[in-house]
């Protein structure tokens, strides 16, 4: 031990006392704590979001000095012959190896610590719980010792296996491919997603998931945990490999237990790669099992499916202590519905296994092809059809193709994403939940809701949830909430019920207002600002609209897992990763709460004047800017112009029978004048006329018994302002 001590502190001596080394760390804290400091009041970004981007880049700069530093030990006297005289030496290279990768990974924690300490302490400051930061922190000094400790293993055995100094090119080039190439080329290219575990950065590659905190290291938890242990036994190969190349350099009476340390690490290295191989055999099994499925039909083949009306829902949702889903499903049918059909058509996900299926209260016989589930009706029914479905399963629904690699619906732990076109609950008729795409050399299962095809229905529904130790948010109006159970419900609505929930989700609140923000600890402080601005929004609306409702109390801001902004019944889902800036969203959810999701908003570029309500819906925003914002047309193009209230009124189209969008600008034109005159008030009860005539477009394509709103032809819009306004 004494031996062992006397190098380390030799080694520490050599280290430390290179003025280039001892600098970087130091360096490396400043930078990170200016990063840090710089994005403690941004908009677009939060502190947690900014030091994980720091760590993509940051981290994979500081492994290069590991790969050196690992390097410049095996060379400077171990390998030159001009140290050879120090191979007499009564020391093994069990203790040169062990001293010089100890004292290494000490000056690499230089790199971690100050990390850790910086971004734990601003996160307290900021006011985030002292648990939630230490979490993240944690996670963050973890993969950074983690990395540091394969690479400089690494630079190890590139050390003692290469005796030229081509070895530093060679190490220069490991470290490019372990960190830049590997994801660009083999993980991204050739989709050979279980390659993770070997690039250096995992922070690099897992941008897509956890830069954001919501459905990040809870949901990965066993793909980060079993991917450590095995890097871990990975390292201690290396090692075991740069002994066994170091001891051959000289003769030792310790070859065989060498041989065998190195045999034994091998087998410890696969063993432990194990259970990070068979998840990702799970994921693959499970998308081979689709592909191979006939009963998934091509991008390019299918159609909407013929959907009946289902005039109420109940579901009892309880999760078990093992992730398993027990779901009871009771439809209500109207008895017309099915005339002179034997058989009952539902659609539900494979990852669900049926458990009893009653119909009228009798047990009945049902048969199963992929998400189709086929129900024998009793021949003499005179009255509506009750069904009652009872099923279980856990949902891990693995997803990847040319573009990302998730999860398209999950319930891991309070981690939980199931959306209605998943079909966790039986949606009306066979419909797809999965289409294929095969035209390309690898293909890949996609979701049908890309390509808008399911149709639902239109009634009640109610949901009772239980066994999460987290509020979950849907879709349904949430009507009572109790320990270890919610309850939502929503009546005459169309029939796509979601779910969501989150380890670390946090509501804000307004006394004064009935809309929540549900969001993640470090965009907290920020949705506080957006709730408030919505309230402005709100209460200016709200004093001229006098039928101005909605159904909207919650809206979910999250960072990731929301393909795109849409309004669902009573919640809002909106992630920032979307087009619109940030500090513009309170305008787009006062939108949906003004007009809801608007599904056939631009449907009418070609013949504006035949319906203009997608123009006065903007004439809406257009009198906020004027009245409450004080802008000019000027100023609303260069700050606004992305927003379609501004694109539809004030920009010329370039296509259709109105190219130069003279409606759009003559609206535009004639508001503004009339508000000049000081002809507000009639403005808006015109506007306030139309509102109640409806400007939201259904989606009657996805809720077929929805009745469509009456367009308003140009010619009626001119009728009614003169009515109102005047010339």
């Amino acid at each position: 031990m004494y031996r062992w001590w006397r190098h380390a502190v030799l080694e520490c001596r050599l280290l430390f006392g290179n003025p280039v080394f001892a600098s970087l760390p130091v360096i490396y804290a400043i930078l990170f704590a200016m990063n840090m400091l710089n994005s403690g009041g941004g908009t677009e970004q939060n502190l947690y979001t900014m030091a994980y981007k720091f760590h993509m880049l940051g981290h994979t700069m500081t492994l290069g000095p590991a790969m050196l530093i690992g390097i410049l030990t095996m060379r400077r006297d171990v390998l030159r012959r001009s140290f050879e005289w120090n191979h007499s030496l009564p020391v093994s290279f069990l203790t040169l190896l062990s001293s010089k990768y100890a004292v290494s990974l000490l000056y690499l924690t230089l790199f971690t610590l100050p990390t850790a300490f910086i971004f734990y302490t601003i996160s307290i400051s900021q006011g985030i719980d002292g648990g939630i930061a230490m979490h993240y922190t944690m996670q963050f000094a973890v993969q950074y010792e983690i990395s540091y400790m394969v690479t400089l293993a690494l630079a190890m055995v590139l050390g003692a296996s290469i005796p030229n100094r081509i070895v530093y090119l060679i190490g220069f080039c490991a470290w490019m491919f372990g960190t830049f190439f590997m994801d660009i080329f083999v993980i991204t290219q050739l989709g050979w997603y279980p390659a993770e575990v070997f690039h250096l950065n995992q922070f690099f590659i897992q941008s897509d998931t956890l830069q954001y905190e919501n459905w990040s290291y809870a949901l990965k938890s066993a793909d980060i945990s079993r991917s450590r242990w095995f890097v871990l036994a990975f390292t201690w190969l290396l090692l075991s490999v740069s002994l066994l190349l170091l001891n051959r350099k000289r003769p030792t009476m310790h070859v065989r237990k060498i041989w065998a340390a190195a045999v034994a690490s091998f087998i410890l290295a696969s063993a432990v790669f194990i259970p990070y191989g068979s998840l990702w055999a799970e994921r693959y099994d499970q998308l081979d099992r689709k592909l191979s499925d006939p009963s998934i039909a091509l991008t390019d083949d299918p159609g909407p499916a013929k959907i009946f009306t289902v005039s109420s829902y109940d579901l009892e949702l309880k999760r078990l202590p093992n992730d398993i889903l027990r779901v009871t499903a009771r439809l209500r049918i109207p008895a017309g519905e099915l005339a002179g059909k034997s058989e009952l058509p539902l659609t539900l996900n494979r990852f669900f296994t049926m458990e009893r299926v009653r119909i009228q209260g009798s047990d009945a016989s049902y048969r199963r092809r992929g998400e189709m589930l086929t129900i024998s009706l009793p021949a003499d029914r005179r009255q509506d059809i009750e069904a009652e479905l009872v099923y279980f399963g856990s949902v891990m629904d693995y997803r990847t193709d040319y573009t990302q690699n998730d999860f398209g619906a999950f319930s891991f732990g309070d981690e939980v994403k199931l959306e209605g076109h998943m079909a966790w609950y039986p949606l009306p008729g066979h419909q797809h939940v999965y289409l294929k795409q095969d035209i390309s050399s690898t293909p890949y299962i996609t979701l049908a809701r890309r390509y808008g095809i399911q149709r639902y229905s239109v009634g009640d529904m109610k949901l009772k949830v239980e066994g999460y130790s987290k509020p979950l948010y849907s879709s349904l109006e949430e009507v009572e909430r109790g320990p270890g159970y919610q309850i939502f419900e929503s009546k005459g609505i169309g029939q796509n019920a979601s779910l969501y929930g989150g380890s670390f989700w946090t509501e804000v609140h307004r006394p004064d207002f009935k809309v929540r923000i549900v969001t993640t600890p470090y965009l907290e402080k920020w949705a506080e600002g957006l709730l408030r601005e919505l309230k402005e929004k709100y209460d200016y609306f709200a004093a001229w609209i006098p039928e101005m409702s909605t159904d909207i109390d919650t809206i979910l801001y999250l960072g990731h897992g929301i393909d795109w902004p849409n309004a669902e019944h009573s919640l809002i889902l909106s992630s920032r990763a979307y087009t619109y800036y940030s500090s513009n969203l309170p305008g787009e959810w006062m939108n949906y709460m003004l007009f809801g999701d608007q599904p056939s908003y631009y449907g009418n570029y070609e013949h504006p004047e035949q319906d203009v309500r997608n123009k006065i819906g903007s004439l809406f925003w257009y009198v906020y800017y004027i009245d409450e914002k004080g802008l000019s047309d000027k100023q609303l193009r260069s700050a606004y112009g992305h927003l379609r209230s501004v694109q539809e009124l004030l920009f010329k189209n370039g296509d259709g029978t109105d190219p130069q969008n003279k409606i759009g600008i003559g609206m535009a034109r004639q508001v503004r004048r009339a508000m000049k005159e000081g002809k507000a008030e009639q403005v808006k009860k015109v506007l306030a006329h139309y509102y109640v005539h409806g400007l939201q477009f259904p989606d009657t394509y996805r809720y077929p018994a929805i009745k469509p709103e009456a367009p308003v032809t140009y010619e009626e819009w001119e009728k009614r302002w003169k009515q109102t306004v005047g010339e």
